[in-house]
């Protein structure tokens, strides 16, 4: 399995979401705040809440600071997913208890899409045809969707009508029926960002330790 250097998910992330100068730098120090977060928070493999199963961003336990910290694509996708909830109004510890409670089933979901035909993903004849009155358009045949009911910290947090990974728009639409009319639906498509950055990844060059990193 490839892994990525920190430095690399950084430059990644900040072409992906075409971020540039002081947006750059600020995405940067998010990131760094998550990670830093997310090890604080540690995990317990044996606790009855799924959230302190896993880490958000890290396979095993993180090394300390001024440690070189790889990633897989699925952990770098993750770092950009929690950037784009931290920026519609999650908190950060939110943001990293969503993640790790999501993790085993967005992480299968993002290796399986990454195997994907992309004439068939992003095929814009067979997203017509997909179509239907009513229905959401996404950007791809076999979307990653991420929905909440009610974008709060509560919600985050309710067992049965907490958020929800969906891969095709009818399970969507029985997310959205299990509420009552009304309520706020927040969608997040990655379907195309999933592909962007795992072609930016690979562009990315590593920086050797010992070598100053030069700020995003």
């Amino acid at each position: 399995m490839v892994k990525y250097k920190s430095n690399q998910v950084r430059e990644a992330i900040s072409w992906t979401l075409g971020a540039e100068g002081e947006r750059a730098r600020e995405i940067n120090l998010r990131l760094r705040r998550l990670y830093a977060a997310d090890r604080r928070l540690g995990r317990r493999p044996r606790s009855h809440d799924q959230a302190e199963h896993h880490y958000a961003f890290f396979s095993d336990a993180p090394p300390g600071t001024g440690a070189d910290i790889l990633f897989t694509d699925y952990e770098a996708f993750a770092s950009l997913a929690a950037l784009m909830l931290l920026e519609h109004g999650l908190p950060q510890e939110t943001v990293i208890r969503l993640l790790r409670r999501l993790r085993p089933q967005l992480e299968n979901i993002h290796k399986e899409n990454l195997t994907k035909d992309l004439r068939q993903l992003f095929d814009e004849k067979a997203l017509l045809d997909q179509a239907k009155p009513g229905m959401i358009a996404f950007e791809s045949t076999k979307p990653v969707i991420l929905a909440f009911a009610r974008l709060t910290g509560s919600s985050v947090d309710e067992d049965d009508h907490g958020p929800s990974v969906c891969v095709d728009p009818n399970e969507l639409v029985r997310f959205m029926r299990m509420h009552s009319p009304g309520t706020g639906i927040s969608v997040f498509d990655f379907s195309r960002l999933v592909h962007e950055l795992a072609n930016n990844l690979l562009r990315a060059n590593a920086i050797k330790r010992g070598r100053r990193a030069s700020l995003l």
